[in-house]
């Protein structure tokens, strides 16, 4: 029984530092764990990639750690000018996309938001072809 205690208590010792952290809402959370983004704790429904950015070679770590490389006002929006600046490929290459408000800039809510947009138009083709195979 003191086992299962103690081993409760480590694994919730991170979560609680975690919550006591400040956080003014202009920063994008950590990347989520599981579906997809998990950086391999199995390939949730977004396939067997490491998360949205696999075709650019980035894992999810990767791709939040660029962000903030690349914010450096460090106020939670990337301009186009700051994308290109850190050579942030993924975002320079689909800015006018991501970019759905037209305000200059983007956050990392804006590129996820995009990026979901974008796996479910391929989701929708494969299913279209998979259904064509049915036929």
């Amino acid at each position: 029984m003191r086992r299962i205690l103690f081993a409760s208590l480590l694994a919730l010792a991170p979560g609680l530092a975690f919550a006591q952290a400040a956080d003014n809402g202009a920063n994008p959370p950590p990347p989520r764990r599981g579906w997809g983004w998990d950086g391999g704790m199995g390939p949730g429904p977004m396939g067997p990639h490491n998360g949205p950015w696999h075709h650019h070679g980035m894992g999810p770590q990767r791709f939040l750690t660029d962000f903030y490389a690349a914010n450096t006002s460090h106020d939670g929006h990337l301009t186009l000018a700051q994308a290109k600046a850190a050579n942030f490929k993924p975002v320079v290459d689909h800015f006018s996309q991501i970019d759905t408000a037209k305000r200059g800039y983007v956050t990392f809510y804006d590129i996820e938001a995009w990026h979901m947009d974008e796996m479910a138009k391929h989701l929708q083709d494969d299913a279209a072809k998979l259904r064509a195979r049915d036929s």
